[in-house]
């Protein structure tokens, strides 16, 4: 089972509304204050695109720094702390709370639906 970060790809790789762009970089944003399309650059091969639209989502998830809590506590192959609904992990008196915590990103998720 995926973490966080892997269920907002999913469902944003089966969103009608939405492309995904594999080994793309965004070189440009243009339009006159309001997007109207991207310059992109394909990372494999150089090449370069246009792509009208009228919106962009830079990134989806969050960067993580749980680097520190690797061998300590339990993470996921996501790198988010394992939880439990009251936000305990495995090792008794240890919480997570934040972006690096599976179930705070959970809790964002269910209140934005």
């Amino acid at each position: 089972m995926g973490g966080s970060g892997y269920r907002l790809k999913v469902q944003a790789m089966v969103e009608p509304r939405m492309k995904l762009i594999w080994d793309t970089v965004v070189t440009q944003i243009e339009g006159d204050g309001i997007v109207k399309q991207l310059v992109l650059k394909n990372t494999k091969n150089d090449k370069i695109s246009k792509l009208e639209l009228a919106g962009v989502f830079v990134a989806i998830g969050s960067e993580l720094n749980s680097v520190q809590w690797r061998g300590l506590l339990p993470l996921d192959e996501e790198g988010y702390i394992i939880t439990n609904e009251l936000m305990e992990t495995k090792i008794p008196g240890i919480f997570a709370a934040g972006d690096s915590a599976t179930a705070a990103i959970s809790a964002e998720r269910f209140l934005s639906f």
